[in-house]
């Protein structure tokens, strides 16, 4: 009989064309971590796993700015995302590393997409597309940019950071090249997995999910416009050959790939710990799935990701714990512009607590929100060194007064039964925020800090 009572917990796989950055460890990454720590310390068996997305066409434009092979520049950014995330103590029970020779992920990808193929659910469609004649060749991605057609944000191929709709690249408003040319629209033939046999089940899985209001307001936007089809495979030099007689030529779009991907670390996760034999590794059966995700790739993993696991028969993850993003003195963090503060920088400077600590505090949950390193410095100081150490260190000159013993907890009068209740609520409260349904590290952290407090006073 399979065992009860496990959970995965998922961090969305970081694209590796450069390290962490403090706004990644204050998206999906710390939070995962945290509510994987939770639930281990309620009793639950859990397992945080994570790997890189070495797929993705940011990957191959890096390694030509770099000139150097993709594959490259994808070890070597996923190892220093590994070390970021270890100097973070973000406590991975699996990093899956795809192009390892060890990795199922090919295996288990392909195998996803050749049983759409045979079961007709993956259909060769003629669709129009972006092509640079400047350039020579098709544009989409990481190699164009324009308009989004929703909102009319700067946006890159695939997707608004803004809105967080989709775009199909040959809908961008304004497209331009990497080179500054203005591409032109062919057709051309692609694979595409349909939405409409699948609609009913897909509104029945967003009807029973938990996510933010924000996500969810954004899936049913997409759909009310209707879903548009996604091709699932794009004219790419880099990223896995479609496994399909005939289409090898064309690339996975890797976040297709990605909802396969998932289930691919999940069973590297497996042959390497014993104890998960015999047991549901997917969601059902005890087994639940809960995935941290920035809300620029919630179109994703709320109905690109379900759309694809329903047609190959797999339960969707039913829970999605999504983040805004996190800005750097006002603006939003940039690699490519260089306005970043490094993870492995912050955390060579401060103690891995105390940056934890301050990522929660000002944790960009459902709203962005801002790091400035006055605010760290002044926050870590006050709540941190005058506030708990500030009282563990009075408490514990009390308990050396009693000997090196604390005496024995007893409320005997109404200010004693006040304290306790008092203390009781806050338990309460941080349990609230580190539950995945509501899940909130400024909330935890703030009713942490009121513990403190109120020690002090009633001491």
């Amino acid at each position: 009989m399979p065992h009860a009572g496990l959970t995965i917990v998922t961090a969305t796989p970081p694209t590796p064309n450069g390290d962490l950055h403090v706004g990644h460890l204050a998206g999906p990454f710390v939070a995962a971590d945290v509510h994987a720590r939770y639930l281990r310390l309620r009793g639950r068996d859990a397992r945080l796993v994570c790997g890189t997305d070495p797929h993705q066409s940011y990957v191959a434009f890096k390694a030509a700015q770099l000139g150097e092979a993709p594959r490259e520049t994808a070890a070597r950014f996923g190892a220093e995302i590994e070390a970021t995330l270890a100097a973070a103590r973000v406590e991975l029970d699996h990093f899956g590393r795809p192009l390892e020779p060890a990795s199922t992920h090919r295996d288990v990808v392909n195998a996803a997409f050749a049983r759409l193929w045979r079961e007709g659910r993956l259909v060769p469609a003629e669709r129009p597309w972006l092509y640079c004649e400047g350039c020579g060749d098709w544009v989409f991605e990481a190699y164009v940019s324009g308009r989004c057609p929703h909102c009319g944000a700067g946006a890159g191929g695939g997707g608004c950071e803004a809105c967080g709709r989709p775009n199909d690249c040959v809908d961008l408003g304004e497209p331009r090249c990497r080179a500054g040319h203005v591409p032109s629209v062919r057709m051309r033939r692609q694979l595409v997995v349909p939405v409409a046999p699948h609609l009913d089940a897909l509104r029945a899985y967003l009807d029973g999910a938990e996510m933010s209001p924000r996500v969810r307001a954004l899936s049913e936007r997409v759909l009310e416009d209707g879903f548009p089809e996604v091709s699932v495979t794009h004219p790419a030099g880099w990223g896995l050959p479609a496994p399909v007689p005939g289409w090898e030529h064309e690339r996975l779009l890797s976040w297709a790939e990605m909802a396969f991907g998932y289930m691919a670390i999940v069973e590297d996760l497996a042959k390497r710990d014993p104890s998960l034999a015999g047991r549901s590794l997917w969601q059902g059966e005890g087994t639940e799935v809960v995935q941290f995700l920035g809300y620029d790739t919630a179109f994703f993993h709320a109905l690109l990701n379900p759309l694809l696991y329903l047609a190959h028969g797999t339960e969707p993850p039913r829970t999605l714990v999504s983040n805004e993003f996190y800005r750097l003195d006002g603006a939003k963090f940039s690699t490519s512009r260089m306005h970043a503060v490094w993870g492995r920088e912050l955390l060579a400077e401060a103690p891995a607590d105390a940056v934890r600590f301050y990522l929660a505090w000002t944790a960009p949950e459902r709203e962005q929100t801002n790091f400035t390193r006055a605010d760290f410095d002044d926050t870590v100081r006050r709540e941190l060194v005058e506030g708990w150490q500030g009282w563990l260190r009075d408490l514990g000159a009390r308990v050396a007064a009693e000997g090196g013993e604390a005496p024995r907890a007893e409320a005997t009068t109404p200010e004693h039964h006040a304290f306790v209740a008092e203390l009781e609520r806050l338990r309460d409260e941080a349990a609230a925020g580190y539950a995945a349904a509501t899940f909130s590290p400024q909330r935890a952290a703030r009713a942490l800090c009121e513990v403190a407090r109120r020690g002090r006073r009633f001491g």
